[in-house]
C-alpha cells in the first residue's frame, strides 16, 4: 500500500490512532485528537494493529502474567534462542499493548479476572438452613448458578519513574438458586468485592522464575446482607477489608502467583465472621499452565495450615467460538463464598467463560472492513481499513457508523476487553427526597430504616456470540446489565444492598443505512431481557420482555425508540402483575453529543394511567476514561422494588463511557 495517502476526511472524533511506546518499564497508548499528517497516522495505527497479529488470546495482566510456551510459538520466526526471560517480557509488552487499546477504546472496558457463568454448579452438600432463610425460604437446591463479572478502570500511569499504574477494579461473585421455583429462584448469595491497586512491572530472575508483574491494593469484600449492630447469632451478613501484596512469576507453560494478606481489624459490633482467618487464612497461591492450542488448567488454593482448613479451585477451558471458551470448574473445601466461608462445599461446574487468563498460540486477527459488517482478509488491519474509509468520500452518517463499526470489531477482538453496552458509572451520593419504603426494607434488615442518602451504580457489558448470521449482517450477542442501590453509609443496618436488579439479555443487532426526514436508522435490534431483583417472597419482583429498538442519528443527536412486550406468567408466579401500568410498553431516549460531554433523556411509563420515569443524565471528562456524572430520576420504575413508587433522586458521581463516542 502506498505511504502517499489524501488528506483525512474523517472528523477527528471518529480516527482511532495510537502510539505505543514499549521499554521494559514503560508503556502508553493514545489517540490521536489533532492528526498531523496522514502518513503519520497510517504508521501508528499499523504498529498498534500489528501486535494483534501475535495473538488472539493475550494475557489477563493483572491477576496472572503471560505463559512463555505459546509465546514462544509466536515469536519463533524472529529468534530461535531468546532467553525465558526475554520471552516473558516480550509477553509482558505484547499484553500491555492490548490493555492500552482496551483503554483508547470508547466503546470498551478491560477484564480484570475471569468472567464466566456456570449454569450448572451442583454442591453436593445443601446450604445451611439457618442462613439460606435471610435469601429465600425452606427450600435451598443442590444446583444453581454460578457466575462472575470482573472489569477494571485506568486511573493514572506511571506514578513512580515510569512504573506503577493505579487501578480501580470490581468483582462480583453471585450464587442464584434459578431453579428453585418454590421460593422464587432468589439469588443465594453475592459478594461484592471492589479493589484499588498499583501495578508494577519487573523483570527480576529467580531460579529461572521471571518476577514480571507485582501489586499492591485494598480490597473491601462484603455479601450486602442486613443485620442489626449488636446481633452476631442471627446475621447473615459478612464483609472483611484487607491490604495484599501479589507476585507473579512464569517459566516456559506455567505460571505461579503468590499473594498474602493482612485483615484490617473491625470493631467487634460490627464485626459478623470474626473467625474469617481461621478459615480463609493469610493469602493465596495460583499455577496455571497453557497449552499452545489455548487449553488452561489452574489451581488456586488458600487457607489456613494451623487450622487444618483450605478451600481448592480447579479450572478448565478451552476455545469454543470467537469470545467464548468452554469452563468446567471443581470447588472443595472453605471459602467459596463469604456465606460459606466456614462450610466445606463440594461443587462442580460446567459452563463458559468469557476470557482466558492467559494467551495462547497466536492466531491472525479477524476484523473486517470498518462498516462493512463482513470479514475481509485483505483489510484485516486497522490502518489498511481507516486509509480504506479516507479515500472513500462517506457522508457524517456513514463514518459514524463506520467509527461504531471499527470500535465494536476491536472491542470483540481484544481478549484482554469485553464490550459496553450502557452506561457503567457509580453515585457515591445518589439522594432521595422522596419517602422511602420501610414496609420492604424491613425485610432486608429487620428493626431498621433505610437512609435516604446510598450509593447507586451500574455494570453493563455485552459479548458477541455469533457474527454475520444473514446475509454478510446480524449479530447475536449476549449482554448483561445491573444496577444496585447500597445502604452503604447505613451502618446500623450492617450497610446492606437495598436493591439489587439483574437484568440478563439476548439480542440480534442489524446495521442499516435508511434515512427519514434526516435521521438515519444506524441499528435495529431485536431480543428477549430477563429482568429480577433476586429476591424471595415477600419482595421477590421479576418479568420477561420481548423487545424490539431502533436506534436513530441525526448530527449529534442519536434517539432510541423501543416497544416491548411483556411475556405473560401464571398468576400465582406474577409477584407484580401491574408493573405495566407503571412502566408501560417501551422506552424513548434522546442523546446530544458536544464534544466529549453528553446529555441524555429517557422515559418510560404508562399515558393511559398517567406514570411515567423520567431520568436525565449529564457527562463531563475529568482524566483517562473517567467521566464526572450527574443523574436525576423522577417518577415510577427506578427499581423493581420501587416500580409502584415516586422516587425523586439526584446522584453525582462518575461514569466509565458515554453512549455516543465523542469528538
Amino acid at each position: 500500500m502506498s505511504t502517499s495517502v489524501a488528506p483525512p476526511i474523517l472528523p477527528k472524533r471518529l480516527i482511532l490512532t495510537a502510539r505505543i511506546r514499549l521499554s521494559m518499564n514503560e508503556y502508553r497508548c493514545h489517540r490521536y485528537q489533532h492528526i498531523a499528517s496522514a502518513p503519520e497516522a497510517a504508521r501508528a495505527t499499523r504498529a498498534a494493529e500489528s501486535s494483534l497479529k501475535r495473538g488472539s488470546y493475550p494475557l489477563l495482566a493483572l491477576l496472572i502474567c503471560a505463559s512463555t510456551g505459546p509465546v514462544k510459538h509466536a515469536i519463533a520466526d524472529e529468534s530461535a534462542d531468546v532467553s525465558s526471560q526475554q520471552l516473558s517480557e516480550q509477553a509482558l509488552d505484547h499484553a500491555m499493548q492490548l490493555e492500552a487499546e482496551s483503554n483508547a477504546n470508547p466503546l470498551a472496558i478491560s477484564t480484570y479476572r475471569l468472567n464466566y457463568a456456570l449454569p450448572i454448579a451442583h454442591d453436593t452438600k445443601k446450604p445451611r438452613m439457618s442462613e439460606y432463610r435471610a435469601a429465600g425460604n425452606k427450600h435451598p437446591e443442590h444446583t444453581e448458578i454460578k457466575y462472575q463479572i470482573s472489569l477494571k478502570v485506568n486511573l493514572a500511569d506511571n506514578l513512580f519513574h515510569n512504573n506503577g499504574d493505579l487501578f480501580l477494579g470490581y468483582t462480583q461473585f453471585s450464587l442464584w438458586q434459578a431453579y428453585n421455583t418454590r421460593d422464587s429462584a432468589p439469588f443465594r448469595e453475592t459478594n461484592y468485592e471492589p479493589e484499588l491497586f498499583l501495578r508494577f512491572t519487573n523483570h527480576q530472575n529467580f531460579w529461572g522464575w521471571t518476577n514480571t508483574l507485582n501489586q499492591i491494593g485494598l480490597i473491601h469484600q462484603s455479601n450486602g446482607r442486613g443485620g442489626e449492630e449488636n446481633d452476631d447469632t442471627n446475621s447473615a451478613s459478612r464483609s472483611w477489608n484487607r491490604i495484599y501484596a501479589e507476585a507473579v512469576f512464569q517459566r516456559g507453560n506455567w505460571t505461579l502467583s503468590l499473594m498474602p494478606w493482612w485483615r484490617i481489624p473491625d470493631s467487634k459490633k460490627h464485626d459478623h465472621n470474626r473467625d474469617i482467618e481461621k478459615y480463609m487464612g493469610y493469602g493465596k497461591v495460583a499455577a496455571i499452565y497453557t497449552t499452545a492450542n489455548n487449553h488452561e488448567i489452574s489451581l488456586e488454593a488458600k487457607g489456613n495450615p494451623f487450622h487444618g482448613n483450605y478451600g481448592a479451585e480447579l479450572d478448565y477451558t478451552f476455545p469454543l467460538t470467537e469470545r467464548l471458551r468452554g469452563m468446567v470448574q471443581y470447588y472443595h473445601g472453605y471459602g467459596e463464598s463469604m456465606i460459606d466461608y466456614d462450610r466445606k462445599v463440594n461443587r462442580f461446574g460446567l459452563g463458559v467463560s468469557f476470557n482466558p487468563y492467559l494467551p495462547g498460540t497466536a492466531e491472525s486477527s479477524r476484523v473486517g472492513r470498518i462498516g462493512s459488517g463482513y470479514d475481509d482478509p485483505a483489510l484485516n488491519d486497522g490502518a489498511t481499513a481507516v486509509d480504506a474509509v479516507r479515500g472513500q468520500h462517506l457522508s457524517q452518517i456513514d463514518r459514524v457508523r463506520a467509527a461504531r463499526s471499527y470500535f465494536e470489531a476491536r472491542a470483540n477482538e481484544n481478549p484482554l476487553s469485553l464490550s459496553t453496552y450502557h452506561r457503567n458509572y457509580i453515585l457515591p451520593i445518589a439522594s432521595n427526597t422522596d419517602s422511602v419504603d420501610n414496609h420492604d426494607f424491613a425485610v432486608v434488615s429487620p428493626n431498621s430504616h433505610p437512609n435516604h442518602n446510598e450509593v447507586k451504580f451500574q455494570l453493563s457489558i455485552k459479548g458477541r456470540l455469533f457474527h454475520n448470521i444473514w446475509r454478510d449482517n446480524g449479530d447475536i450477542y449476549i449482554a448483561y446489565t445491573q444496577k444496585s442501590w447500597w445502604q452503604a453509609y447505613n451502618s446500623k443496618a450492617s450497610s446492606p444492598f437495598r436493591e439489587t436488579n439483574y437484568e440478563p439479555e439476548l439480542f440480534a443487532d442489524f446495521t442499516n443505512g435508511d434515512t427519514w426526514l434526516g435521521w438515519t436508522n444506524i441499528t435495529n435490534r431485536f431480543g428477549f431481557v430477563h429482568q429480577s431483583n433476586g429476591r424471595a417472597d415477600p419482595i421477590s419482583r421479576s418479568w420477561n420482555r420481548l423487545y424490539a429498538e431502533m436506534i436513530l442519528v441525526n448530527g449529534p443527536f442519536q434517539a432510541s425508540i423501543k416497544p416491548w412486550w411483556r411475556i405473560p406468567e401464571s398468576s400465582h408466579s406474577d409477584d407484580n402483575p401491574d408493573i405495566d401500568s407503571y412502566l408501560g410498553y417501551g422506552q424513548l431516549s434522546l442523546t446530544y453529543t458536544h464534544g466529549k460531554q453528553e446529555v441524555s433523556y429517557a422515559v418510560t411509563g404508562n399515558p393511559g394511567k398517567g406514570h411515567f420515569g423520567h431520568q436525565l443524565e449529564y457527562s463531563f471528562p475529568l482524566w483517562h476514561r473517567i467521566n464526572g456524572f450527574l443523574q436525576y430520576y423522577n417518577g415510577y420504575g427506578e427499581s423493581m422494588i420501587d416500580y409502584d413508587r415516586r422516587v425523586n433522586r439526584i446522584g453525582v458521581g462518575v461514569s466509565f463511557n458515554n453512549i455516543g463516542l465523542g469528538d
